[in-house]
């Protein structure tokens, strides 16, 4: 009698469990855009995903047993359908049924694979803390699947177990829109290997900040006392209550090449933006500057990044952000030497600058 077996490892479910419910345990951002320190943090939210992927898959199942059985046909196409969830910058977590085609065996028949699966994703690389993780990142994963066989012809096929671990790696960039691309290896068990490229969507939107014109606030109009003692008073000028925050904002630095605001920046700012709540009718200007290296277009839209970076933390913070304005200058506006480690960083500044019309 003609028996052919699946290599799958007898893996229990508890596995799966224990390794997405650690995963489940980890800390990721509400969505808010504010910690629970009352800091900014422009970082991954917990977003539910879709993927969809098409590949090829190798399939090798045991046929020593049957020496006039042999597999005649290895590579088939395949596809694979995922429903995911972000749930820190480090993991998130899938669902997924794959259709992986079928292998030959000789002399008449064929045994089908469909895979069922759920997956923990541990990310790396510096993009994974960005909103919707724009950028290129790399992945692996590790979960547990549920193989469905079937057979075709005359297969007398015996299946010895019907979970299976599966391991995998692979690389994803991801747009600001939220649609990204992903390229994965993954081996479901000893006799099934898949590679697909697929499109990855993560849902969810974060509002942006709109340009809007600033109104510079009209002086007091002169106070004139009325005869019989002919006098003119002229009113005080108002006093700035915002003067000690306005010019190089010391400790508001970004990660390198980031518009990545640091932890020290974070409470900087803090201190900035209380500020100038207590002045609510001075309207300010953001400017960024940098150092001389790197080319001249990349320096200039990094300063223009880190300035909207700055504008997006004082407008979610509380500040009315048509009093707002970004400026960016790239390296146009040194106030020291580029030749030193110290006069770099004197130049790599933000300044918050009074609008005066």
């Amino acid at each position: 009698m003609m028996k052919i077996r699946n290599k799958n490892l007898n893996l229990k479910l508890a596995l799966c469990a224990v390794l997405v419910g650690g995963a489940g345990c980890s800390t990721y951002n509400t969505g808010s855009g504010i910690d629970s320190n009352g800091n900014f943090n422009d970082r991954i939210q917990r977003h539910v995903y879709a993927g969809l992927g098409v590949g090829a898959s190798r399939l090798e199942p045991d046929t020593s047993e049957v020496p006039t059985a042999n597999v005649d046909d290895r590579v088939e196409p395949g596809g694979q359908l995922t429903v995911g969830m972000d749930l820190s910058r480090q993991v998130a977590v899938e669902l997924h049924t794959a259709d992986l085609g079928s292998a030959g065996i000789s002399p008449t028949g064929r045994i089908n694979y469909h895979l069922t699966g759920v997956s923990a994703l541990l990310y790396a690389g510096k993009n994974r803390h960005r909103f919707k993780r724009t950028g290129l990142t790399g992945y692996g994963r590790i979960g547990a699947g549920f193989l469905d066989n079937s057979t075709v012809g005359d297969v007398n096929f015996v299946q010895d177990n019907q979970t299976h671990l599966l391991l995998g790696a692979g690389v994803e960039y991801m747009t600001r829109l939220g649609l990204g691309l992903r390229a994965e290896g993954i081996a479901f068990d000893e006799d099934v290997q898949y590679a697909q490229l697929g499109l990855v969507y993560r849902t969810g939107k974060r509002q942006r900040n709109r340009p809007v014109e600033i109104v510079q606030a009209p002086e007091p109009a002169p106070v004139v006392i009325a005869p019989p003692v002919p006098a003119v008073v002229v009113a005080p000028k108002p006093v700035d209550t915002c003067s000690d925050v306005v010019g190089v904002l010391n400790g508001v630095e970004f990660h390198t090449d980031s518009d990545e605001l640091t932890h020290e920046a974070q409470g900087v700012l803090n201190g900035v933006a209380r500020r100038l709540s207590e002045c609510t009718s001075v309207p300010v200007r953001i400017s960024a500057h940098t150092d001389s290296r790197g080319a001249d277009e990349y320096n200039y839209a990094l300063s223009e990044r880190r300035a909207d970076s700055v504008v997006r933390f004082l407008s979610d913070y509380g500040i009315d952000p048509e009093r707002l304005d970004a400026q960016a200058f790239g390296e146009t506006s040194p106030i020291d030497t580029n030749d030193t480690k110290e006069g770099r960083k004197r130049n790599r500044r933000v300044e918050l600058v009074p609008v005066v019309q």
